[in-house]
């Protein structure tokens, strides 16, 4: 049983290898046919084997008119698809004995070739400019179109470039961008250009941008004679007293002449203080008597900022220093 099953599917396949061995495409139907014009009848109008052999036979038959007058409608239906760049490219070769300044013209925009190469001469005076015009990399130049390109910001501007963008008058916007860029203290006239970004309405204060607090003691002093009433603003306190911090090669904390130093000038900046950091100038007084109680001296006499209150009561007395004085 098993065997007349086999035998039947082996002469089924065969049977339907030979007939699909007898079926050719149109391609060969086309390329064996006698009358080729005759074989052309059985395409569709309109698809793209219709115009891709009747184009392929006039050319053949050097009816190349007729193969062009099909390229336009060929493109507006298909593109320019692989088939009609072969076409094109097929009648630009048979052409070129007729007309060869159009299939050159072809081939150039076909396959992007340039012929723009120079002749050299060897020993001739070379009509090149041999010198750059300091002028056209100016920064005279060069700033104008920079402030008209771009309007709303200075991302156009390198860091190394922030000093003297500084220095010349701006927009109070593109003044702001600058400064929230800036990451050190050393540009020339520091204290004014803050101060005058300090006095237009829409500044975000004093400790909106990174650079108000790397401030160095003498350009807070210069801001501050130019805003005085920078003193009673809580962030301009704070970058001041962070300024009188000993340095890093200071072991203040055990060496009491340093840490009596660095008191004593704490003492000296709140003195000038308004009663609005009362707290603050009796929390540097209580280091201070602090200081000098551990070193058996009652010292001078200190007086505590007046705030109303009988009695004063200090916080954190076991503490060296408190979080304010570090």
């Amino acid at each position: 049983m098993h065997r007349l099953a086999l035998s039947i599917f082996t002469v089924g396949f065969c049977f339907v290898s030979v007939l699909r061995a007898g079926d050719i495409s149109f391609a060969e139907e086309f390329a064996l046919a006698k009358d080729r014009a005759e074989v052309l009848k059985k395409l569709i109008p309109g698809t793209e084997d219709y115009y891709y052999y009747h184009c392929l036979h006039y050319l053949n038959s050097g009816q190349h008119e007729k193969a062009v007058s099909l390229f336009k409608p060929w493109f507006e239906k298909f593109n320019q698809s692989a088939r009609l760049t072969e076409i094109q490219t097929r009648h630009a070769l048979l052409n070129y004995d007729k007309d060869a300044q159009q299939s050159l013209s072809y081939f150039k925009n076909r396959l992007g070739l340039s012929f723009d190469h120079q002749r050299i001469t060897q020993g001739g005076a070379p009509n090149l400019p041999v010198a750059l015009d300091p002028k056209s990399i100016s920064r005279e130049t060069l700033a104008p179109h920079a402030k008209l390109r771009w309007q709303q910001g200075t991302d156009n501007y390198e860091d190394a470039a922030l000093d003297w963008v500084l220095s010349v008058n701006m927009d109070e916007r593109l003044r702001r961008h600058l400064l929230s860029r800036l990451t050190r203290p050393d540009i020339a006239e520091l204290p004014r250009i803050v101060a005058a970004d300090l006095n237009w309405e829409h500044s975000g204060g004093f400790g909106s941008f990174n650079i108000h607090r790397q401030l160095t003691l003498v350009q807070l002093e210069e801001l501050l004679k130019l805003k005085p009433e920078l003193l009673q603003q809580t962030n301009f306190v704070n970058a001041w007293i962070s300024k009188l911090h000993p340095g890093d090669d200071e072991d203040w904390r055990r060496n009491p002449a340093q840490t009596k130093a660095y008191l004593d000038r704490l003492l000296s900046f709140t003195a000038k203080l308004q009663p609005a950091f009362n707290g603050l100038k009796a929390h540097v007084l209580h280091h201070r008597l602090v200081l000098d109680e551990s070193e058996g001296d009652a010292g001078e006499q200190r007086s505590p900022p007046a705030t109303g209150r009988s009695q004063w009561q200090f916080h954190g007395r076991d503490h060296a220093l408190g979080r304010r004085c570090r």
